[in-house]
C-alpha cells in the first residue's frame, strides 16, 4: 500500500470523483471511486472511542451531504476573482485554470514585476520567431 494521502489529496480525490459523477464522465467517476476503495485513499472515519474504520464512498458522501457535486467546480471559478484582487493578471477578464505567467493561478508578485528590455532578449525574439513580446516586458529597446 501507498503512503497515506494528506488530508488535502484525500478530500481532492472526493472532489474529483464527485465533479465527474455529475457530468457525463460517470464511468470514469466508477472507477476512481473503485480505485479511492481499493487504494484506501478514503479517509477513516473515528468512532467514539476514537478507534479508526474504513469507510465506502458512499459513506463519505453520505456524511458530506452539504457537499454538492460541482464544488470543485465553484472553487475554480472563485480562485481567479480573489488572486485578481491580490496580483492582477495581465489580460484582464480572461479566467483559465491553464495559464502561465501573469494568467496562472499559482502566480505570486515575483512573476508581475515588469522586465526592462536588453539587446540579447530583443534580438532572441526575431530569430525565427514571431515577434511575440513577453508579458512582464514594459517597454521595447530603442533599437
Amino acid at each position: 500500500m501507498a503512503a497515506a494521502p494528506t488530508q488535502i489529496e484525500a478530500e481532492l480525490y472526493y472532489l474529483i470523483a464527485r465533479f465527474l459523477q455529475s457530468g457525463p464522465c460517470n464511468k470514469s467517476a466508477q472507477v476512481l471511486v473503485q480505485e479511492l476503495e481499493e487504494h484506501q485513499l478514503i479517509p477513516r472515519r473515528l468512532d467514539w472511542e476514537g478507534k479508526e474504520h474504513r469507510r465506502s464512498f458512499e459513506d463519505l458522501v453520505a456524511a458530506n451531504a452539504h457537499i454538492p457535486p460541482d464544488y470543485l467546480l465553484k472553487i475554480c471559478e472563485r480562485i481567479g476573482p480573489l488572486l485578481d484582487k491580490e496580483i492582477p493578471q495581465s489580460v484582464p477578464g480572461v479566467q483559465t485554470l491553464l495559464g502561465v505567467g501573469r494568467q496562472s493561478l499559482l502566480r505570486d508578485a515575483k512573476d508581475c514585476k515588469s522586465t526592462l528590455w536588453n539587446g540579447s532578449a530583443f534580438a532572441a525574439l526575431h530569430r525565427g520567431r514571431p515577434p511575440e513580446l513577453p508579458v512582464n516586458y514594459v517597454k521595447p529597446p530603442n533599437v
